[in-house]
């Protein structure tokens, strides 16, 4: 069996950077949403971080809305929703008898 290749920790800290911002949050409010040390998060962004235990990451995960998975960089990343009107309207048009 092939040995599995490390994670690369800078891509993960880029990916943490890159949720957080998506969903407005400071390095301060995702650390009490997800109850992780704020240097966890620091450290991890400016990928100085050399690894992280299973637990912060299921933290991290579930606080930004997101599988471990995609931290990880082993799944791509979630597929956005359209939502309200937008949803509706192409509901309609397809099926019009459905949405009266």
């Amino acid at each position: 069996m092939a040995a599995a290749s490390p994670l690369n920790m800078q891509e993960i800290g880029e990916r943490v950077l890159l949720l957080r911002r998506r969903r407005g949050l400071s390095q301060h409010g995702l650390a009490a949403k997800a109850g992780v040390d704020v240097m966890t998060i620091s450290r991890l962004e400016r990928g100085d971080k050399k690894r992280l235990e299973i637990e912060p990451l299921a933290r991290l995960a579930q606080a930004l809305g997101v599988t471990t998975d995609h931290i990880l960089g082993i799944e791509p990343p979630p597929r956005r929703t359209r939502r309200g009107a937008e949803q509706k309207a192409e509901q309609s048009e397809l099926f019009p008898a459905a949405v009266a």
